[in-house]
């Protein structure tokens, strides 16, 4: 999906991407099958070593140092970029390697670097070695999930099934697609699919800050194929088709502790949730469409709802210069909120009218848009905002804690404007557990204090 931010808009959620979860998060393969045979569970973990200059007061809010060396560039050795990620067994043979992917829900491509990579990124282990695999197959060339040949090419099996993935933060990565086996594992059991689709990348641009020096890729987990979810929905080789799946993000700053990314069966029932229709599922092969966007309704700021003229296009996905742009998303793969630059800017005034009886001071920082010198009072009157979807009972409720990064001295609004596109990043979905039925076209949510039904100790 060819979606970008604005270059303006970057150096704020590359800032946010690294600070603004207190836990950096690595999803571990939990793989032990439902007993129902309808569903399985890959443990989310934070990573060792989380950047200690971050960490969550009583009062449940973000704190960032002010070292401005650590809010700009944080060690990467010790992050693996402030987004939740998925350990996968890939391979089988001497080609079985344990990787480290990138969550991305907005996009529905499995790339990861193989054997040989033109422009290399440092990862840990080194790429996969296909040719060590003996489960490893090539996708057809006829494949309709493969690139259109150059020239009016009628392409054949026997031609490479080229692929091209672009990501949110600037990623554009490019090779041939292939099938192969994948485990999700831990405490000696596995959960084993075979024939999943892979972009073995062979050249990729932008992804090198991202990678951290361990990351190998990206696991898209968009409703369209050939995303893993789209594979288990309609794949031969498990037992029962898997159609949902779930996850709840603690809002802690424990590195020892863990949640769940549950797929199937294995998922709390969702009666007393309330839930929102996804939008565009009639669009089913183009990749514009594979992110979980939704009808956002209004926007209210201290129960004052803004003023935006167009609401429901200014949220909607449109055509703008020969492509599809614009619409609101669910991505715990984002860090934090992203907001189209109109309704942005209605969400900063609306800010800024709610604390002027205070008459605290703005404070001007570079990675910022708007920021506040940081009092007693203003902690205490800090606004709560509520996200309106089409349905009148689907309302999602920010907390302060949600909206708002404490940095040194200054409380800043973690929001990042972009010039088309509204994503409710992983800050806004913590304590909130979250079902996404692809089948019938539904997420659905609702409060859950500590994510206590998944959260726990590592083993």
């Amino acid at each position: 999906m060819s979606m970008k931010l604005a270059a303006c808009s970057l150096l704020l959620p590359l800032v946010l991407a690294a600070l603004l979860h207190p836990a950096d998060v690595v999803a571990v393969g939990d793989g032990t099958p439902d007993r129902g045979g309808g569903g399985f569970s890959l443990r989310l973990v934070p990573s060792h070593g989380w950047n200690r200059s971050i960490h969550v007061d009583d009062d449940g809010f973000v704190h960032l140092n002010e070292h401005p060396t650590t809010a700009l560039r944080p060690p990467m050795h010790t992050q693996i970029g402030g987004k939740y990620s998925v350990v996968t067994t890939v391979g089988t043979g001497a080609g079985r390697r344990t990787y480290v992917l990138a969550l991305d829900m907005t996009s529905s491509e499995l790339w990861m670097q193989c054997k040989p990579v033109q422009k290399p990124f440092a990862q840990q282990p080194p790429p996969f070695e296909r040719a060590k695999s003996p489960s490893f197959r090539h996708v057809p060339g006829n494949s309709r999930l493969c690139l259109p040949p150059a020239h009016g090419h009628r392409p054949t099996v026997q031609d490479p099934c080229k692929f091209r993935s672009f990501g949110l933060n600037g990623t554009d990565a490019r090779g041939v697609l292939s099938n192969e086996t994948l485990a999700f594992a831990a405490a000696g059991q596995e959960a084993e699919v075979a024939g999943v689709v892979i972009g073995c990348t062979h050249s990729s641009d932008g992804f090198n800050f991202n990678s951290h020096g361990v990351l190998a890729g990206v696991l898209g987990l968009g409703r369209q194929a050939p995303s893993l979810i789209w594979t288990l929905g309609q794949h031969r080789h498990v037992a029962v088709q898997v159609h949902r799946f779930s996850y709840c993000l603690p809002s802690h700053g424990s590195p020892d502790h863990h949640t769940f990314l549950r797929f199937g069966d294995d998922i709390p029932h969702t009666q007393h949730m309330v839930s929102t229709k996804i939008l565009y599922t009639s669009f089913t092969t183009s990749r514009d469409f594979s992110a979980y966007f939704v009808s956002l309704t209004g926007v209210s700021v201290g129960g004052r709802q803004l003023d935006l003229e167009h609401i429901g296009e200014l949220f909607k996905r449109h055509i703008h210069g020969g492509r599809w742009t614009g619409g609101c998303a669910f991505d715990a793969g984002t860090a934090a909120m992203v907001m189209v630059a109109p309704a942005y800017e209605k969400l900063k005034d609306a800010v800024l009218e709610h604390l002027k009886p205070l008459g605290v001071p703005t404070v001007s920082r570079v990675e910022y848009h708007l920021c506040f010198r940081t009092t007693s009072q203003l902690w205490q009157h800090l606004p709560t905002v509520t996200l309106q979807f089409a349905e009148p009972e689907a309302r999602l409720v920010l907390p302060p804690q949600r909206l708002f990064v404490a940095v040194g001295h200054d409380i800043c609004l973690a929001v990042v404007r972009s010039n088309d596109i509204t994503i409710i990043g992983a800050m806004q979905q913590v304590d909130k557990r979250f079902v996404y039925d692809v089948r019938d076209g539904r997420i659905y949510f609702a409060p859950e204090n500590g994510c206590h039904a998944d959260a726990g100790h590592q083993i």
